[in-house]
């Protein structure tokens, strides 16, 4: 088997060892070919080639095997992006394929998702849709049909905005309220395809896969879910030491008493598929909105305790984490109080937890930092458990477990973390959408404190319409009793009236 060179798109897919594999670029190249393949991989092939699916599948053909498969991407003539002004990938035009390139000298085919299985039906292939989020470039997830996105979830990718990119909208609020309304509508929109095409039977090993492409390529992983697991890979020879890393961080748990969904099996590490229902911030929300707030705090309280390993005090600023990153701070004797644990495992969150029977199960620990106070993990678990905030005060929360006076210098810490971890060179690819994140959990933070603004500002005018109903009320009541006593007044006149005055109308 040779190495696929398309990264990102199919680093993930499971083909076998013993597969003859041909990457195309161009369709020239399938006329020089002699020999039959088992795989054929179009990634990009209709930014460069003016061809028909229809036409391309049988170009193909003559060199896949029986049941061989074709691996194809493209773009969804409907993609939300292209809505929001990014120029497509043929012509760099904004808009252009909302019309079908009927504008243009060299007309082009465009595809949805429907007239792609029509062609292929047709064809006599079977198919399997893969949906990529950005896109098929730069994908940061890939869903399925079996897998799709749910509107509280779609923000595990990053959109990125190239030159001459109008934006119109924010692209995942927008799938966020189509995920709300159908989610089947999402398929519509997905911004592009990715395509297993073949007459024998489709892989389905793997329904969901993320990767973490916006960091340093030494952090670099891949997870895929399955029906009954869920596997991490290394993207490459540099992230070896951070995949080996984690298998450590897997063993300190288990050594100090710590559940983990995680293990290692045959050098991977896999761990049990669970539903999202049992993720430990999802539990605590639905307390909180079921105002069973003396359970939240009970296992709130009880999961600081399970989080604050080794525990101890440390009074020489130089030895913390805050040392290590050389944070500025006025007062150093802050720390004082602030209990420090030796490995400290940074996403040890909420978000990064189940919560079964009463205990906990952590996932995806991935980071531990020395000398690192338990209290900076409690901080991040709150901050970014956006869902609390429609129940609860953040602010009284941080408050009530004292960490409102490290708000700063716990900032300060987040930031120098994401920076360690996020590499420069892709950043300059999103770098346009300051909302996101290298974690993606301030992702929809930020979202949120937009979105509360624009409420804020809604209830001002409301107050506003209000205000303005409320006078003219108070108008119309005035002009009422004017009215009325002007009504009085007449009534009063007529009474004084002599009858002699209305005789002259009798006949």
């Amino acid at each position: 088997m040779g190495e696929v060179q398309s990264p990102n798109i199919l680093n993930w897919y499971p083909f076998k060892e013993n597969q003859k594999i041909k990457e195309i670029k161009n369709i020239e190249e399938i006329d020089l070919c002699n020999e039959k393949f088992d795989v054929i991989i179009l990634v990009g092939i209709f930014e460069n080639q003016n061809i028909k699916l229809k036409e391309l599948i049988k170009k193909v053909e003559k060199i896949l095997e029986e049941k061989g498969k074709i691996l194809i991407t493209i773009d969804n003539k409907f993609g939300l992006e292209a809505f929001n002004g990014t120029p497509d990938k043929i012509y760099k035009k904004k808009f252009a394929s909302l019309t079908g390139y009927n504008n243009e000298q060299n007309k082009r085919e465009t595809y949805t998702k429907s007239s792609i299985e029509n062609e292929i039906r047709k064809l006599g292939y079977n198919m399997r849709f893969y949906y990529p989020l950005p896109d098929y470039k730069k994908p940061n997830v890939i869903f399925t049909d079996e897998q799709l996105p749910e509107y509280n979830s779609i923000d595990k990718y990053h959109p990125y905005y190239i030159e001459n990119n109008d934006i119109t909208f924010n692209e995942i609020d927008v799938f966020r309220e189509i995920l709300k309304t159908d989610k089947n509508m999402f398929t519509f929109f997905a911004n592009s395809f990715l395509i297993e095409i073949t007459k024998g039977e489709c892989d389905k090993t793997y329904k969901y896969i993320s990767f973490n492409n916006i960091r340093k390529e030494k952090y670099r992983l891949i997870t895929k879910i399955a029906d009954e697991y869920v596997e991490k890979q290394e993207v490459n020879e540099k992230a070896h030491k951070h995949y080996e890393n984690i298998k450590s961080n897997i063993r300190y748990l288990n050594e100090n008493g710590i559940k983990t969904v995680d293990y290692i099996e045959n050098q991977i590490i896999r761990s049990k598929y669970i539903e999202q229902k049992n993720l430990l911030n999802n539990r605590l929300t639905e307390l909180l909105e079921e105002q069973r707030n003396d359970e939240f705090y009970e296992i709130l309280d009880k999961f600081i305790e399970k989080i604050s390993i080794d525990i101890y005090h440390e009074e020489n600023y130089e030895k913390t984490a805050f040392g290590k990153y050389n944070l500025e701070i006025q007062d150093k004797t802050i720390i004082n109080d602030l209990h420090f644990t030796p490995k400290g495992l940074w996403d040890m969150t909420f978000k990064n937890c189940f919560y079964i029977d009463n205990d906990f199960y952590f996932f995806d620990q991935e980071w531990d930092e020395p000398n690192l106070p338990v209290e900076y993990i409690l901080y991040r678990s709150i901050l970014y458990t956006i869902s609390l905030r429609r129940f609860i005060k953040i602010e009284d929360l941080l408050e009530k477990y004292n960490l409102t006076k490290y708000l700063e210098l716990f900032k300060k810490l987040d930031d120098k973390m994401q920076e360690m971890v996020r590499d420069d060179e892709t950043w300059k690819s999103y770098k346009q959408n300051n909302i996101i994140d290298i974690d993606a959990t301030k992702q929809e933070l930020i979202n949120q404190n937009i979105r509360n603004k624009a409420q804020e500002q809604e209830i001002e005018n409301l107050n506003i319409r209000s205000n303005a109903q409320k006078a003219e009320a108070d108008n119309l009541k005035e002009q009422i009793f004017n009215l009325t006593e002007e009504n009085k007044r007449l009534r009063e006149q007529y009474v004084k009236i002599p009858k002699w005055r209305f005789l002259w109308r009798k006949k």
